[in-house]
């Protein structure tokens, strides 16, 4: 008696019955040597990845590698501290360098100059009585041309002339530490203290002389102090 779980299943519509001594595929076997595939039956196509796959790990198409010295966005300069303390302050009206670096950047110097958005007050004075510290060190050559051709003649204009040549460059160095000051750099602070102390050496001197470089030297010495504040060390932290 048969079992009636092996009766034989009926046949689909249009299949071609097996060919005698062979037998049907098993699930999950390969197919035995000789057997037909029923009529209509067609292969499924090999999969082909999608002309913008990219393998895991590759890189784009038209990806070039950056070369030496290519340095991320936000990234310390090479050599230089990673850190809170190596980025600008926030609040800023531009996009400042680095606290680290030297930040001798002439594409925007003009707004780097006049701008002090997000610059604590006290700071703000500080940075403005440095720039007034400079030209006031011109002027102060300028004037010693005419004085010194009013005492010894003419003989003493060429010295008058290359003492307001080097009084121009020392301006320039003053007004781009007080820049880079305002940007919260630490060496520019640093630098101008250094330079507050030589201030107030040369403010005694010059009272004691009644030399007019003595406004100078006092807004110098001014500026000095108002940077080491309460307010304005919270720059640059």
């Amino acid at each position: 008696m048969s079992n009636p779980d092996e009766a034989p299943q009926p046949q689909q519509p249009g299949a071609q019955p097996p060919q005698p001594g062979a037998q049907p595929p098993q699930p999950g076997n390969v197919p035995p040597a000789g057997y037909q595939p029923p009529q209509g039956y067609q292969a499924p196509p090999s999969y082909q990845a999608p002309p913008s796959y990219q393998q895991p790990g590759q890189p784009a198409p038209g990806y070039q590698q950056p070369g030496p010295g290519y340095q991320q966005p936000g990234q310390p300069a090479y050599g230089m501290p990673a850190g809170p303390n190596s980025a600008p302050p926030a609040g800023l009206g531009y996009a400042a360098p680095a606290r680290n670096t030297f930040g001798l950047d002439f594409n925007n110097v003009a707004q780097r100059f006049r701008d002090t958005t997000g610059v604590p007050q006290q700071l703000t004075i500080s940075y403005w009585l440095w720039v007034a510290a400079a030209a006031l060190g011109v002027l102060a050559s300028f004037i010693n041309i005419f004085t010194l051709r009013g005492l010894f003649g003419e003989m003493m204009v060429g010295p008058g002339i290359v003492g307001l040549i080097f009084s121009l460059v020392f301006a320039a160095l003053y007004i781009f530490i007080a820049i880079r000051l305002k940007e919260g750099s630490r060496w520019a602070r640093l630098v101008l203290t250094i330079l507050g102390a030589f201030a107030v050496i040369s403010l005694l001197v010059q009272v004691a002389t009644l030399n007019l470089n003595f406004i100078g030297s006092a807004v110098a010495v001014a500026a000095a102090v108002l940077m080491w504040l309460p307010e304005s060390r919270k720059h640059f932290v």
